[in-house]
Order: structure tokens, then sequence, then C-alpha cells
């Protein structure tokens, strides 16, 4: 996050991935709603919009709820898909990079990366 506030990595999000991490904070840690609304003021990032045809090809491999954020990741040109979702991104990373060239890793590793 400090290299995307620092302009040092373009950061891509899509409005699904804004709209599911609203809901899960509302439902599970209110109080951090307002530390996400300050990111989303303080750090410059891109709202990709998914191309469905590539939602179609990205849910053939994994599930289609998540296939909009393959998409948007390929949307924006990214090189790297940052998830803790083990169960629908990261049990298919190798899938992935295969068929759309992203690399799908934990957070973690994005940050340790970009140092």
């Amino acid at each position: 996050m400090n290299a995307g506030i620092r302009n040092e990595a373009s950061l891509i999000l899509s409005n699904l991935v804004i709209t599911e991490t609203v809901r899960n904070l509302t439902a599970k840690v209110p109080e951090a709603l307002v530390d996400f609304d300050r990111f989303r003021e303080t750090v410059n990032f891109e709202i990709a919009i998914p191309d469905p045809k590539v939602i179609k090809l990205a849910g053939q491999i994994i599930d289609y709820k998540d296939a909009p954020i393959v998409a948007a990741a390929v949307a924006g040109s990214a090189n790297w898909l940052a998830s803790y979702d083990r169960r629908h991104l990261l049990e298919f990373k190798t899938e992935i990079r295969s068929k759309f060239g992203i690399i799908v890793v934990p957070p973690d590793e994005v940050i340790s990366h970009l140092r």
C-alpha cells in the first residue's frame, strides 16, 4: 500500500472487491470501515472494469462468482493479483498465470516483492 501511496506501484481494484470489502467489514468489523474509507481517500488506485468475455474465460478456471476479480486484473493489465482467498483464487494460481499471465499470491508476497 505504501508503494501505491508513493506512486511506485499502480494499484487496481474492481468494484466487486470494494463492494465485498464494505459488506464484510460492515458485518464483521464495522469500526474498520473508517480505515477503509481513509484508504480509498488516500491511496491512488484505478478501478478496472472487467470484460464480460474475460469473465466467462476466467469462469472456466475458477468459481464464476470470483471470475470478475481475475477479469478486472486482466482489464487493468495487472502483473499481480493479491488475495487471501485460498479456496477460490490461490488454489488456481497456476491456471490463472498460465491463461492470463497474472501472478496470484497473498498480499504479503506482493509487498515483499516491492521492497
